[in-house]
């Protein structure tokens, strides 16, 4: 699934392509890394967040959104490792772990700096 980027989705959504590892590549390939944006702050799975390519920081420390990011004031909201870290530490918990646990999960990760057990 290599079309997943520079797309607006749900939290919830977006999760359930993570758990099933649609937007991983086989072998590496930079083109997959990616970063969340999002306007709230509160961490539901109705969360609408913006998936695109990481910031960018140049060699004078400025740091640079993607364009859809900052014309809909949108805030860096986590990256493709602490996405992907939670989700899958989550799933080898409990197999049978759903869309909101895994939320629910990703909001302490954030929150707390750690991983939240199952």
């Amino acid at each position: 699934m290599s079309n997943f980027k520079n797309k607006t989705y749900s939290l919830g959504e977006f999760i359930d392509i993570v758990k099933n590892k649609q937007e991983r590549p086989e072998q590496y390939n930079p083109l997959y890394h990616y970063a969340l944006y999002a306007v709230e702050a509160e961490v539901t799975s109705d969360l609408k967040i913006y998936v695109g390519d990481p910031v960018e920081v140049t060699d004078s420390d400025e740091e640079i959104y993607p364009e859809y990011a900052l014309t809909h004031d949108m805030w860096y909201f986590c990256s493709d490792e602490n996405i992907q870290d939670v989700v899958d530490l989550a799933l080898s918990q409990r197999a049978d772990i759903s869309i909101e646990q895994l939320v629910e999960a990703l909001d302490y990760y954030l929150e707390q700096d750690d991983f939240m057990d199952f």
